[in-house]
């Protein structure tokens, strides 16, 4: 009885904290070629295929299919996939913009669409919507760090630091 209180302490440790989390969607960095490469790969690595507009340093991952809980829902014989009433298709747009001279910054925004039953079409979720899975935010949060932990040592130095 004693190891489940630091079982349960061990994996709350796990997870990103707000700070890291800040740091990755706030890191200004210097070449916004090299971070755009960058993003790519990690989104690669998180296993999302994509389609990238090279010329405006932004991609889209290709839309997946995931049940309201945030499993994934896979494509069967034809690639048809089931989903349920609530279903999520979700994809995520990667940005590298300019915040100025010799500065960019990096921006995961999920683009996402729910089924709802009896609805002749699915219905947009907005990144604010008070609808939107919790675990949409989770993925892009987590897509969001492994980009900065790859990218993280073109960060610029913030004002003020040594």
């Amino acid at each position: 009885m004693r190891i489940m209180p630091f079982v349960l302490l061990a994996f709350a440790a796990c997870g990103p904290s707000n700070a890291e989390l800040r740091t990755a969607k706030t890191a200004v960095y210097a070449d916004g070629s090299e971070v755009f490469a960058i993003a790519e790969q990690a989104a690669g690595d998180e296993n999302y295929k994509l389609v990238a507009d090279e010329g405006h340093l932004t991609f889209e991952t290709v839309p997946k299919w995931y049940s309201p809980e945030g499993d994934l829902q896979s494509a069967g014989a034809d690639n048809y996939t089931t989903v349920d009433n609530h279903s999520v298709k979700v994809s995520f747009i990667v940005a590298v913009t300019s915040s100025g001279p010799g500065q960019f910054v990096v921006t995961v925004t999920p683009h996402t669409w729910q089924y709802v039953a009896g609805s002749p079409q699915m219905r947009e979720l907005d990144p604010n919507d008070p609808y939107l899975p919790t675990w949409v935010t989770g993925r892009a949060d987590t897509l969001s760090l492994s980009i900065y932990d790859r990218a993280k040592g073109l960060a610029l130095k913030p004002a003020g630091s040594t």
